[in-house]
């Protein structure tokens, strides 16, 4: 038997097979629409897609299975509290967003309002939690992790953060800001735990609260009471469980590290940014 395939040569091809999909699965995602829906057949075929990928990349590289498939609760509060504390940058963002000024951004309030609980749940989960943990913290993150864990993090943390603000092109440096902190939050998460099942219910959770605020008015301040209690209590409650999770981080902290890592996500933007306007250029030809 032929031994696993180098993480980084993995990373290489799952990376160039994920920025080039929109080449070769626009017949498929067009079945899944009109089956579904546009958006949720779009959205239902994106997780098939990384859930296939994740298959293959663990094929190629079993090492990159390390999943645990407990939830640990303490660490879940841990970590969800620094997720929250991340959004701290994007409150202008978010009050802009609850407060529109043009007829385009009362219509999108207006529809994320409409949707019910079920609705919302579902969307969160095939949109952000299943696919971008998927791709992001098991495929990317944990190849690049195998390699040297701190690269890993610090570079998926910054694409992560650089993917979300330029696919949004309209949206303030503090979301950019608050999206590479979360990424950041999510991949330590995900390295100190090894539970993909915590890092797709903070993202899932994280992503509900702004849908739950708009959802339910009479209900605001108990939502933003209850969001600040769990974003201010737990490290204080549970400092063992956080000085763990610092000790993690400070072991595997390198300079070299850092820089490395620094590099590969500007890197990473760069080529699905250069992907992206051949993509362009090709539907205007």
């Amino acid at each position: 038997m032929g031994g696993a395939m180098n993480p980084l040569i993995v990373f290489t091809l799952a990376f160039f097979l994920f920025i080039t999909k929109a080449l070769y699965t626009k017949p498929l995602v067009k079945v899944f629409q009109r089956k579904f829906g546009e958006i949720a057949g779009y959205w239902l075929f994106t997780s098939f897609f990384t859930v296939l990928l994740a298959v293959f990349v663990t094929l190629l590289c079993p090492g990159v299975y390390f999943v645990r498939w407990d939830f640990p609760v303490r660490d879940f509060l841990i970590f969800f509290s620094l997720a929250l504390l991340s959004s701290i940058p994007a409150i202008p963002e978010f009050r802009d967003f609850f407060h529109p000024k043009s007829k385009e951004e009362r219509k999108e309030l207006e529809l994320v309002k409409s949707l019910t609980f079920a609705q919302a749940a579902a969307i969160q989960v095939i949109s952000a939690a299943l696919p971008e943990e998927l791709v992001n913290r098991y495929i990317f993150l944990g190849l690049i992790s195998l390699w040297n864990p701190l690269v890993g993090l610090v570079g998926i943390s910054i694409f992560f953060g650089l993917a979300h603000k330029f696919s949004h092109s309209n949206r303030r440096w503090g979301m950019l800001l608050f999206n590479t902190l979360v990424g950041l939050v999510l991949g330590w998460a995900y390295l100190y735990t090894g539970s993909l099942l915590l890092v797709m219910t903070i993202h899932w959770l994280g992503n509900m609260l702004p849908w739950a605020y708009l959802r339910y008015a009479s209900a605001r301040k108990a939502i933003l009471g209850t969001t600040i209690l769990f974003a201010v209590l737990p490290p204080v409650i549970l400092r063992n469980e956080l000085t763990k999770a610092i000790d993690y981080l400070s072991g595997i902290y390198s300079t070299s590290g850092l820089l490395w890592g620094a590099l590969i996500g500007l890197s990473m933007l760069g080529v699905a940014y250069a992907v992206l306007l051949m993509l362009k250029r090709g539907k205007k030809a």
